[in-house]
């Protein structure tokens, strides 16, 4: 059964993420090869990729599908989230092998999702951050930086890793702003899909989003979730992975092993810097084997988050920028569908 939004009101609050740090450094150049695309507007761009197809294999012909979010001007200390659904376009199905993103300073995250929807709603609108997942949708993308790419790797035989998108899909488009500076901003996000044909041999890929909601830090106070553990599903490799904190966090740990107290387990990643969190490449990725112990691995994911709470409230998990999250997200094949847990509890979606 999905995880209902009830289920997940009774882990404290919805979930609701303000994934990315606000204040980027500089403004990527959103103008080229967008198709257009001004304020409060969408943008389209198809075609076939050459030197920017970067890592990917120069024999394969890249078709390239880009939307644009164009919210609004967001003047100073203003906070919303908005989201579009739109088509891609696309008459055939594809298999991306590569996603990119740019956002503009103040963007604070853009995620992409498979929208079920039929009907476009081009227009920006209030929404929930991380509204998707709430509703059953399936994240493609979640973008953190003001420019991000995600280069999928050959499987051990050597076959593309891919994610596949259906004909005519429709995505929708979720960008959280917040402006911190005194001036008003124009704030904007891309995001590409480097695709190949459903032809080509290509092992499919998911994402898992792992995290807890057991969050509360006194005032004026250091605060840690302790070591937490969560097993991956069986037969399943990692091969890029990230975290996610507020403003308070001061340190996210992440450790790959067969358990919280494996004097083995080893560090794979962590991060300081709540506000630009790296995302980790793993070559060879992380294996997590099916030995007997059902739909999970004996191995997973140990995390810990630490925060330093300079305030005088008490803080606890929550959707608004002055609340707290410890949440990982990561990328595996072959794909046994979108994979949420909280509080140790999963649920998986086709």
């Amino acid at each position: 059964m999905p995880l209902s939004r009830f289920a997940l009101h009774a882990a404290h609050t919805l979930l609701p993420l303000t994934i990315l740090a606000a204040g980027c450094s500089s403004d990527p150049d959103l103008s080229a090869d967008t198709g257009g695309g001004g304020a409060g507007s969408t943008g389209t761009g198809t075609g076939t990729s050459s030197s920017s197809s970067g890592g990917l294999d120069p024999n394969i012909k890249i078709t390239t599908i880009a939307k644009i979010i164009s919210p609004a001007t967001a003047g100073a200390g203003m906070e919303r989230t908005q989201c579009i659904t739109v088509n891609l376009n696309n008459p055939e199905g594809v298999y991306a092998l590569r996603f990119r993103s740019d956002l503009t300073t103040g963007s604070h995250h853009l995620i992409a999702y498979t929208s079920e929807k039929t009907v476009e709603e081009p227009e920006p609108k209030d929404c929930l951050p991380f509204s998707g997942i709430l509703n059953g949708e399936h994240p493609i993308f979640i973008a953190q930086q003001p420019q991000a790419e995600l280069v999928f790797p050959n499987d051990e035989n050597g076959v593309p890793v891919g994610f596949e998108i259906k004909p005519n899909q429709m995505v929708k488009l979720e960008m959280h702003y917040v402006n911190t500076t005194n001036f008003p901003l124009d704030v904007m996000g891309k995001v590409s899909f480097d695709t190949v044909p459903l032809s080509t041999m290509v092992t499919k890929s998911d994402l898992a989003f792992w995290g807890t909601t057991q969050i509360d830090i006194p005032p004026n106070s250091a605060g840690d979730t302790g070591v937490l553990y969560q097993r991956a599903l069986a037969d399943t490799k990692t091969f890029a992975l990230t975290t996610h904190q507020h403003q308070l966090g001061t340190e996210m740990l992440v450790w790959y092993g067969e358990g919280a107290d494996d004097p083995n387990k080893m560090q794979v990643a962590g991060s300081k810097n709540w506000a630009d969190p790296p995302l980790e490449l793993f070559s060879p990725p992380l294996d997590f084997p099916a030995d007997g112990a059902g739909m999970f691995s004996s191995k997973g994911l140990a995390f810990q988050c630490k925060w330093n709470n300079t305030t005088p409230n008490p803080v606890k998990f929550g959707e608004g920028y002055n609340d707290e999250m410890c949440f990982l997200w990561q990328y595996y094949f072959p794909s046994q569908g979108f994979q949420i847990c909280l509080n140790g509890f999963c649920n998986t979606t086709p």
